[in-house]
């Protein structure tokens, strides 16, 4: 669907950035993203999210607001003890009037995935379910010293071959933010497709300086099935 003038006017700013497009702008509005987790790294990443154009976020959290989790720039402390999902989806109202935020369903459909999980039980299960469905996900987890971002295209090593040990152990880290905006401009890249092919990246925060590097698949790893290892 084409933009709207008033569309075109709200994202002027993005569309003159080189390999931006009306067409790519499209993408993101017609994508529907299952965030994974609604914490201090999900938090901002779903304020960028909003920002910057994605059509609907689906919101799937079954923890209540904490009175720590003003840190994920979401809550207000009269909010501490309701549904993190539903106050979520209540504060991104305010965020985009172009996204629509809702709780996350079974049979619900999403195009990619944002996986922000409390535990790295959680994150290798949700990439799992993301591989399996074919969909590009990116998974985000703090350590005590910084944290990483895994990106996976369809066809990329994935989660279990991408990350490291010790990501994800702590409930609380101060480099929340700062993971959560770079999965936020990973995701943005495989929607709209300005990553190239289905090559994997690990982007590690480390005490402020960042590192790239493409994912190897692990010898033997179901998700060599059917491609080359």
């Amino acid at each position: 669907m084409a933009l709207s003038e008033a569309e075109q006017a709200r994202y002027a700013r993005q569309l003159v950035i080189p390999g931006f497009s009306p067409i790519t702008q499209e993408a993101l509005a017609a994508a529907r993203v299952h965030v994974v987790g609604a914490g201090e790294v999900a938090g901002p990443a779903l304020i960028y999210l909003a920002q910057a154009g994605v059509g609907t976020l689906l919101l799937d959290d079954g923890l209540d607001v904490a009175s720590e989790d003003g840190a994920a720039w979401l809550y207000a402390q009269d909010q501490v003890g309701q549904p993190r999902t539903f106050a979520a989806a209540a504060a991104l109202k305010s965020v985009s009037e172009y996204a629509r935020a809702r709780p996350f369903a079974t049979g619900a459909q999403p195009t990619a995935a944002l996986i922000c999980g409390g535990s790295p039980g959680t994150a290798r299960e949700a990439a799992e379910r993301a591989r399996l469905a074919g969909i590009a996900h990116v998974v985000a987890a703090t350590s005590r010293d910084g944290g990483e971002v895994i990106s996976i295209p369809p066809g990329a090593p994935c989660y279990a071959c991408a990350s490291r040990p010790g990501m994800g152990v702590l409930d609380r880290a101060i480099f929340g933010a700062a993971v959560g905006a770079l999965a936020a401009l990973e995701l943005i890249l495989l929607i709209t497709g300005s990553s190239s092919g289905p090559i994997g990246r690990r982007i590690e925060l480390v005490l402020g300086n960042i590192q790239m590097r493409p994912t190897s698949r692990l010898p033997g790893c179901a998700c060599a099935r059917g491609r080359n290892a």
